[in-house]
C-alpha cells in the first residue's frame, strides 16, 4: 500500500538499503526519514543520498547496543525525533531481531506515536510457537527465557526470537494492530519458498 506522496520512517537505516529504493518510487511531496545507531552509515546517506533528494533525511542517534557500540543512552527510553501522526509507514528490517523485550516495547509505542492513524508498519521479527523448535531449525536459539530465547548468553542483543504470545502482547500494549503475518525461512534447513524472506515479516496497523 505504500503511495508515492507518503511520508515513510525507516528505523535502522543502516546504509540506506531501503532509502536508495525509494529515491525512484517517493515524489517531491513524499518524504523519507531514517535514523540509526552506527554513524558511519547515516554520514554516507546523507553525503551520497540527501544530497540529490532533499525530501530524504538521515539522523545518527547515539544508543547503546551490544553489537554496535557502548553509548549510555538506552533504547528502552529513547522517544524518536518526530511528532505524533507524522508518517504513512514505518518500515523496520533486522532490528526487533537485535533488540532486549523492553526496547522492543518502548519502539511499538513509538511507532504507535509517530504513525498517523491508519497507518502501517511493517517490521521483521524471529517469532515461534510450541512447534517451531520440535525437529531441526536452521538457527539455534539456545538461551531459553520463558516467554522470548537468546542466541547468546553474553550478548543479549546478538539475535532473539520471540514467542508469538509475547508478541502478540507487545503490539496490543502497544496500541497497534497486527494485521499480517508472513513467515520466514530461518526456522527451515531448507528454504520453505523461495518467495519468503529470512526472517519473519509481521504487518501493523496503528
Amino acid at each position: 500500500n505504500l503511495q508515492p506522496d507518503d511520508y515513510v520512517l525507516d528505523v535502522g537505516s543502516g546504509i540506506g538499503r531501503t532509502a536508495v529504493a525509494l529515491t525512484e518510487y517517493l515524489s517531491e511531496k513524499g518524504r523519507y526519514e531514517g535514523f540509526d545507531v552506527v554513524e558511519k552509515g547515516v554520514k554516507w546517506c546523507n553525503e551520497k543520498i540527501k544530497k540529490d533528494f532533499p525530501n530524504f533525511n538521515f539522523i545518527y542517534v547515539p544508543l547503546h547496543n551490544d553489537l554496535y557500540n557502548s553509548n549510555k543512552l538506552k533504547a528502552e527510553n529513547f522517544k524518536f525525533p518526530y511528532d505524533n501522526n507524522t508518517f504513512d509507514k514505518v518500515f523496520l528490517f533486522s532490528v526487533f531481531t537485535h533488540m532486549t523485550v523492553e526496547e522492543i516495547a518502548n519502539y511499538l509505542s513509538e511507532i504507535k506515536r509517530v504513525l498517523k492513524p491508519g497507518g502501517l508498519c511493517l517490521a521483521t521479527f524471529f517469532i515461534y510457537d510450541d512447534k517451531t523448535f520440535e525437529g531441526e531449525t536452521a538457527f539455534k536459539f539456545p538461551v531459553d527465557k520463558g516467554n522470548y530465547k537468546l542466541m547468546s548468553k553474553e550478548v543479549k542483543a546478538a539475535n532473539i526470537a520471540l514467542s508469538t504470545e509475547l508478541l502478540d502482547e507487545l503490539i496490543e500494549s502497544a496500541g497497534l494492530k497486527k494485521i499480517k503475518f508472513i513467515e520466514g525461512y530461518w526456522k527451515y534447513k531448507v528454504p520453505k519458498s523461495v518467495n519468503n524472506d529470512f526472517q519473519d515479516i509481521v504487518v501493523m496497523q496503528a
